[in-house]
Formats: structure tokens, C-alpha cells, sequence
């Protein structure tokens, strides 16, 4: 199984194996029959709502406040929603330890040093997790009303 493909399965970690997945895209098409095909579900159906950055979070907490899900948990999904690598808890103190101890671009590649430079840049700042909650893909976990 390639590594990407592997990756596609991280989101049964968060929610049960039989959750509706509502992918939003960054404008608004298509949103219309998404928000139809969610209303449908039976009340107390599991939801994950997940959108490319940037703006992933006013954008998954819009979709799930208009489709009536009512969200459990928030996370950072890296590299990409639908994707993930690292699901990292959207809370301040996950965030920051993520960015501080974990993420790191890959060794030798002179490419990465632009990538390690603000990876460098954005851990010393006081407060890292509020420039990467505010541009991350995300993955919001809930239930249908």
C-alpha cells in the first residue's frame, strides 16, 4: 500500500468507519447538494467535515452550523484533508508542541531550506499555533442534529 493511500485512512482513527465524509471546497459550488445529502441523514449520524486551507476553519464550522452538525472535535489535518499525515488537536498547546518538536522538512534537500526556514520563523514565535490553525487543512468531527 503506498504511503498517500495509507494516509486516506488516518480519518477512521478520529471517527467510526461508517461516518459521512462532506469534503468542502474552498468556493461555494456544489456546496448546495452537499448540505441536501447531509440534512438527509438520520439524527445522531457521524459527520466529518473537512476543507482545504486557507480559511479551512471558518469555512468547516460555516458547513456544519448551516447542514445541523453539532462538532465534537476540531483538528489540523497535514499535508492535506483528504490526506492526512498528522491529524493534530486544534487547540493551542497540541498545536504548538506539533510545530515545535515534530514537523520538520525532509534532511539534505536543498529545496527544503525556504520550508525549514519558516518552520524555524513560525516555532519561536510566542503563540506558533494561531498562524498554522488559521492556514491549515481541516478535518471537524460531529454528529448530525
Amino acid at each position: 500500500m503506498r504511503t498517500v493511500e495509507r494516509w486516506r485512512q488516518n480519518r477512521y482513527v478520529i471517527a467510526p468507519t461508517d461516518a459521512f465524509v462532506a469534503e468542502v471546497a474552498p468556493f461555494r459550488r456544489g456546496s448546495g447538494a452537499l448540505l441536501d445529502e447531509v440534512g438527509a441523514l438520520a439524527s445522531g449520524s457521524h459527520v466529518i467535515v473537512r476543507s482545504p486551507a486557507p480559511f479551512a476553519r471558518r469555512r468547516c464550522r460555516r458547513f456544519a452550523s448551516a447542514a445541523g452538525v453539532d462538532i465534537h472535535r476540531e483538528y489540523l489535518a497535514l499535508p492535506t484533508a483528504s490526506t492526512p499525515a498528522y491529524l493534530v488537536e486544534d487547540s493551542p498547546a497540541a498545536t504548538a508542541y506539533f510545530l515545535r518538536s515534530i514537523i520538520a522538512p525532509p534532511p539534505g534537500r536543498i529545496w527544503t531550506a525556504p520550508v525549514r526556514m519558516c518552520l524555524t520563523a513560525l516555532s519561536r514565535l510566542p503563540y506558533p499555533g494561531l498562524v498554522a490553525r488559521s492556514v491549515a487543512p481541516r478535518m471537524v468531527v460531529g454528529t448530525r442534529r
